[in-house]
């Protein structure tokens, strides 16, 4: 019997977030980009639809977080970083378009969470997805996605400051060049967060709690 990934050992409940897998980000038919052209050479998006379907089988849940500017003219969208204002001269990230979507490829279903913010290059600061983890009573937060450049280690950080512990799904992930997700990888997220593959945390699924179950001796 192979042992749990740590932070999916039996009794912990888990979720998976997928983060910023958006047309406009990570698919090539839309944006001819490294980043997303690393997410098609690695086989990203098949294998998160193979980790969501495991989560959902395990009655865990699949969180999509996305980035997308309110309003077309990006009024109330915040330009201060070089990332920022890249959203905002690209303009291709406004809420209700195609290029704001979630992958075209990724599989959505209507059990699933999609969590929207409007500024900011990580996923916990300014937008529900805590309260929303806390209210389904999650101990750990399996990332997925983009980009292990910036995004995937800020909301490690996140995750790790509000008090949960992360399991990255490293070969569900992707960043803007081989070179710097192997450093990001090796480097700096093991020590924010467990780095697995996706065949190992969906081998520590079974044990796991389902969402909203109390804790044990609770």
């Amino acid at each position: 019997m192979s042992v749990p990934v740590r932070g999916l050992e039996p009794g912990k409940r888990a979720a998976l977030v997928v983060n910023e897998m958006q047309n406009a980000i990570a698919n090539p038919a839309y944006i001819g980009t490294p980043l997303a052209g690393q997410v098609t050479e690695r086989g990203v998006v098949a294998r998160i639809n193979a980790l969501a379907a495991a989560f959902r089988a395990a009655g865990a849940p699949v969180i999509f977080t996305v980035i997308a500017a309110r309003r077309a003219d990006f009024a109330g969208f915040r330009v201060n970083c070089a990332l920022a204002a890249g959203i905002r001269r690209k303009g291709h990230l406004v809420a209700g378009t195609v290029g704001a979507a979630v992958h075209d490829d990724l599989v959505v279903e209507p059990s699933d969470t999609v969590c929207h913010r409007s500024h900011g290059m990580a996923p916990f600061t300014g937008t529900d997805l805590d309260a929303t983890l806390r209210g389904l009573g999650v101990d750990t937060v399996v990332l997925s996605g983009v980009s292990t450049n910036i995004a995937l280690p800020g909301a490690a950080t996140e995750a790790v400051g509000l008090g949960y512990g992360v399991v990255l799904a490293e070969d569900c992930s992707a960043g803007a060049t081989p070179e710097t997700h192997q450093m990001q990888v090796t480097m700096h997220l093991p020590l924010l967060a467990t780095v697995a593959d996706a065949a190992s945390v969906i081998a520590s699924l079974p044990g796991i709690a389902p969402a909203g179950a109390q804790p044990r001796g609770g």
